[in-house]
């Protein structure tokens, strides 16, 4: 039974957030980083029973958790090295010149204020309680409210204690993280309309998402939502690549949508190509593929429904057969791998089919011709990923259609598939509306620390009362714009 905590006992934890964001902002990046690797090595300590505990509340192997687990404990020690370097801090100084007429300003980044963060059903660790909206929110000076996904509260749990431990160890405000658990969509709400909290960090379904951003937008004060709401991050397969590597592309396309039962936001669904023999030949490579996929427990009873419900609804509709499907029968809960085509013209006007279906399911679409390409091209709506499956002959003959898609996506990749997302500077997970609601940031990498600071500007004040970040001496040893220029030492004035 899942506790559903009162509205008295968010206020409350809203309120010591509250308190705690007055402590953050007085803080320096060093000592933030220094909180997130104490985090980490907690994390880290935690023994067989948190992989236990999520292996019997989310059905994910051991080994995929265990991998989970190292990535949580990177994105912590990843975030926390991006954070002291003061990269997301942005000094800027622009020292008194006699041509200027304001005097001395700097300015940096500080935190928003207390951000809610809805953990995610689909990565117990990376995405949810201590995942990385919770870190990248700590390190940009916030304090965290989570909001436990009710798909594994036992494991949060855990997560949550090492967390608050760490905390308490370092002597800083408990107000920095809280934990609040509970089913209805109510507390949600509650979190989001509440006038202290500055920031909402989400991943899951559009539904979700979307409702959130509204409700986030009808404040007295608006404030962001950072919703990562997933797509169906179509591959275009080009004739010269479809032709050369046929099946070879046909076994990495079944894999990386059955990946985890197909349950990652950036699982291939839709698969677009020119009729041919190159197709047909895909086609059949497809089947002996899907066919002798096993079925697996899904997260929980509720993705296994919504799965069934859309594949379902997809695969009812006027002008589309089902060309491939796992031989073994599925169990109560199992994903059942399926694949159906249809027409480039349905897929154009039958918007039911580009709608995502979370779990392992996926769409061919036989083109007629190159228009019909540049015309799925226009209508997509924004992406997380969009691959391109091609030799550089193709992507030569195809540029007009690849400058397109670099419009609806956050990610575009050359060939590959877009399962599996490294933890780097370089990576883009967000991408146009309505794989997310703001397109400028990212959820995965260090860079997802932006998303939480604002900018705050200092016109003529002692160096005494500056933050560290600007203060003359530069005691943290942090590179700054100072008049123009990057800047590494002290200013002798």
């Amino acid at each position: 039974m899942i506790e559903e905590t009162s509205k008295e006992t968010i206020d409350r934890k809203i309120q010591k957030a509250t308190e705690a964001y007055q402590f953050l902002k007085n803080s320096t990046i060093k000592e933030r980083a220094a909180l997130m690797n104490a985090i980490a090595d907690k994390i880290e300590s935690l023994g067989d029973e948190l992989l236990e505990t999520a292996h019997a509340e989310t059905s994910l192997p051991m080994a995929r958790l265990a991998g989970e687990k190292a990535r949580t404990i990177g994105q912590w020690r990843d975030y926390a090295k991006a954070v002291a370097t003061g990269i997301y801090a942005e000094p800027r100084i622009d020292l008194p010149q006699p041509d200027k007429q304001k005097g001395d300003l700097r300015k940096y980044n500080i935190g928003l204020g207390p951000v809610v963060v809805f953990g995610a059903s689909n990565f117990p660790f990376a995405f949810s309680t201590a995942g990385g909206d919770t870190a990248s929110a700590i390190g940009a000076g916030n304090p965290v409210i989570i909001k436990a996904h009710p798909a594994h509260p036992k494991t949060s749990q855990i997560m949550a204690e090492a967390i608050t431990e760490v905390v308490k160890k370092q002597e800083w405000p408990e107000g920095i993280f809280s934990h609040i658990t509970g089913i209805s969509n109510d507390i949600g709400a509650y979190l989001t309309q509440h006038k202290e909290i500055k920031a909402v960090a989400f991943t899951g379904s559009f539904a979700g998402g979307k409702a959130l951003f509204d409700l986030a937008n009808q404040r007295e004060e608006p404030i962001p939502v950072f919703a990562e709401m997933g797509s169906i991050n179509p591959v275009f397969a080009f004739k010269n690549a479809l032709e050369s590597r046929t099946e070879e592309l046909a076994k990495e396309y079944a894999s990386s949508l059955t990946l985890g039962v197909g349950q990652f936001c950036t699982n291939p669904g839709v698969f677009i190509a020119l009729k041919g023999e190159g197709l047909n030949r895909f086609v059949n490579a497809l089947k002996k593929d899907i066919s002798g996929i096993t079925p697996v427990n899904m997260l929980h009873k509720g993705i296994f429904e919504n799965f069934e419900k859309h594949k379902r609804a997809a695969s009812i509709q006027p002008e589309v057969h089902l060309i491939a499907e796992s031989h073994t029968e599925a169990q109560e809960w199992q994903g059942r791998a399926s694949v159906i085509q249809t027409t480039g013209s349905n897929f154009i006007n039958n918007h039911v089919l580009s709608e995502e279906v979370f779990g392992p399911f996926g769409i061919v679409v036989e083109c007629e011709n190159h228009e019909e390409i540049i015309q799925i091209a226009h209508q997509l709506k924004g992406q997380l990923t969009i691959t391109v499956a091609a030799t550089v002959e193709d992507a030569r003959e195809n540029s007009d259609v690849i400058n397109l898609l670099k419009d609806k996506c956050g990610r575009l990749l050359f060939n590959g598939m877009p399962t599996g997302v490294e933890v780097v500077y370089a990576m883009q997970h967000g991408g146009p509306f309505p794989s997310t609601t703001d397109a400028r940031f990212t959820s995965v990498g260090a860079d997802a620390v932006k998303r939480f600071v604002r900018p705050i500007s200092f016109q003529n004040w002692p160096d005494e009362f500056l933050p560290e970040e600007l203060k003359n001496e530069n005691s943290l040893q942090i590179h700054r714009i100072v008049d123009g220029e990057i800047h590494s030492g002290s200013l002798k004035l």
